[in-house]
């Protein structure tokens, strides 16, 4: 058994303490991931691991099931160690994938299908992996020419029993991606103690075996370890989301089966609108994270009847979570909410330029220890050693995780969250380094450089806006063929709503990139003042101008016309989601989140708004 002693004597600059810690949990008695999910599964056969749609799994067939796709790895010369891709959208042939890499002691690599195939090759070169995971009728991505592995979760079947390896709790289950400031995605490298810890020791949640655990997250971000092993290590049901789910259709999913756990990105959870919030009466605990949560959702939650409320923070790099706040009573709307306390197994550290304990209330840089550290970043030694430090207040030759954010800690040990020190920043719940959006456009041959800042819109909205030098030989580039290629490289996430030209990027006295004199250039250049909306062409009639005047307000683009697509003009699914639930609010009327992607114009958006409003219409006068 690995275990570290949390050290006692921690040096501060004055006499308030600013280092936070919790004690460390007990060491579960399973060594890793598939041993404890053996000891479910003995327990509890017949029980329902997995709803997905109309599919049905107990925990004896998931188990089948993976033992099988085991059996198919070790037959294409997967050991231990090695390194398998899944290229798969959250399903139940994903979760049967990552058991059965994990029974045959390999560590699983998640590949988000929607991300470019540039991206996704470069991830599977980087991480080794000459074997990927595909669900069954899935057709085989261009990139990858290594072995193959088909899941089919259709037929139960049967195949010998996997003899479980004798696995180290530090050896490692996943790789995942994250953003990288020099356009190369950082590996972070999960071992299972760290996933045994997160969910074993999740005190502000409690897993029981009557819970059902929705699963919401994509399984390329780091949420869904906490939902995946959080249900199916203590013998809860896992019910798998379908893609691109609305407010409302969240709501249905949680009323049909009952939803006790319910992880959401907190800018979902800051969208959704008080009718989605009433509707989620069966949640024992609902979770956010990713984000910074708002005062006013939260209230509104626990006003609807919400019992427990969790503002959860964590970088990947610690595993999920390192700390929550708990609510069970409404907040108060003029503070924000704290990051809350570090979880069981976790020590956080508020440390000065200097390396000492910040005095409490003063602003410092937050370190993290404890058993939810990754191990590094795969590959990458230089990287690691540089943000995974040796601990100075251990005594066991720990490391600590710099993580780059600033907090503040209040007398009671909570920690508010300040923002970043660096140029990292949260999109969608997802962490964008900017300065990778900035290395991918320094490729472009016709750039002599490239800047590009975040804005958080009155409205609460967030957007990338880039700006580009053009050497002076370059040949043609437009705004249009830098979207596409940034495109091309990135997820969807990481584009920039917009390219402007400059003849040379503004400095600060310091000869640093003027940031704010960039955002200023922003509103100078045409989004219009509040309220200034253009000729609404295209807005046919009087829901059709609401509509579109609610999108304006939405994107915080008064000048934004009907004629506009939705994704051109900064649209995404959280957007996308936000418009859903506004429409349902204000006109009753209930838009399928799908109908914002099948769409070219606002204007057919609206239109199918309209043939919706008829329907329910129709429907109501034949009641």
């Amino acid at each position: 058994m690995v275990d570290r002693m949390l050290a006692s004597a921690i040096p501060a600059k004055a006499s308030g303490m600013s280092v936070a810690r919790n004690n460390h949990a007990p060491f579960p008695p399973a060594p890793s991931l598939p041993v404890a999910f053996a000891q479910v599964v003995r327990a509890m056969p017949d029980k329902l691991a997995i709803i997905h749609g109309e599919m049905r799994l107990s925990y004896g067939e998931l188990d089948r099931l993976a033992d099988v796709t085991a059996r198919a790895l070790i037959d294409r010369g997967t050991q231990r160690g090695d390194r398998v891709g899944l290229h798969m959208d959250r399903s139940a042939a994903a979760i049967v994938a990552m058991l059965a890499i994990l029974k045959v002691g390999a560590v699983y690599v998640p590949l988000d299908p929607a991300a470019p195939d540039q991206r996704l090759a470069a991830q599977a070169t980087a991480a080794g992996i000459g074997i990927l995971a595909l669900a069954e009728g899935a057709a085989a991505p261009a990139w990858f020419t290594g072995s193959l592995v088909i899941v089919d979760v259709a037929s139960v079947g049967t195949a010998p029993l996997i003899a479980l390896p004798n696995l180290h709790p530090l050896e490692l289950a996943y790789v995942i991606y994250t953003s990288g400031s020099t356009n190369e995605a950082k590996g972070v490298c999960i071992p299972h103690r760290a996933i045994l810890d997160l969910v074993t020791g999740a005190s502000y949640c409690g897993f029981q075996p009557d819970d059902v655990v929705y699963h919401g997250m994509s399984i390329a971000f780091d949420g869904s370890t906490f939902e995946i092993w959080g249900a199916l290590l203590t013998g809860g049901t896992l019910v798998v989301a379908p893609p691109r789910i609305s407010g409302k259709e969240i709501g249905d999913l949680v009323a049909a089966h009952g939803v006790t756990v319910l992880l959401l990105s907190t800018g979902v959870f800051n969208a959704l609108g008080g009718e989605a919030l009433s509707r989620l009466h069966s949640v024992r605990v609902l979770l956010a994270g990713g984000d910074v949560m708002s005062p006013a959702a939260a209230s509104q939650f626990l006003r609807c009847g919400g019992l427990a409320l969790v503002n959860g923070y964590g970088p990947t790099e610690v595993t999920t979570f390192s700390h929550c706040h708990v609510m069970t009573a409404e907040v108060p709307g003029d503070t924000a909410i704290p990051i809350g306390t570090p979880i069981p197994g976790t020590a956080a550290y508020v440390l000065d330029d200097d390396g000492l304990a910040a005095a409490l209330g003063a602003e410092g840089e937050l370190f993290i220890a404890g058993t939810g550290l990754a191990q590094g970043y795969l590959g990458n030694p230089a990287l690691t050693a540089e943000r995974f430090l040796p601990d100075p207040f251990a005594t066991d030759g720990s490391r600590m995780y710099r993580t780059g954010d600033l907090v503040r800690q209040a007398a009671d040990g909570r920690l508010d969250y300040l923002g970043r020190i660096d140029t990292q920043v949260k999109i969608r719940g997802f962490r964008v380094e900017l300065g990778e959006i900035e290395t991918c456009l320094r490729a472009v041959d016709a750039l002599a450089d490239a800047c590009v800042i975040h804005l958080k819109q009155a409205a609460g909205t967030q957007s990338l806006h880039a700006f580009a030098v053009k050497r002076g030989d370059a040949g043609p580039v437009d705004e249009a063929s830098l979207l596409q290629h940034l495109r091309g490289s990135l997820p969807g996430y990481m584009v920039p709503r917009d390219v402007a030209f400059l003849d040379a990027l503004p400095l600060t006295i310091n000869g640093k990139v003027d940031r704010r004199a960039l955002a200023e250039h922003i509103d100078a250049r045409g989004k219009g003042a509040p309220g200034a909306a253009a000729p609404s062409a295209g807005a046919t009639d009087a829901l059709a101008q609401a509509l579109l005047d609610g999108m304006r307000r939405l994107l915080d683009q008064p000048q934004i016309q009907a004629s506009d697509n939705f994704f051109d003009i900064g649209g995404d699914s959280l957007s996308a989601m936000r418009f859903c639930a506004a429409v349902s609010e204000q006109h009753g009327i209930d838009v399928p989140l799908v109908t914002v992607f099948e769409v070219d114009s606002l204007e057919e958006l609206f239109s199918r708004v309209r043939a919706l409003k008829h329907i329910d219409h129709e429907s109501a006068a034949s009641a």
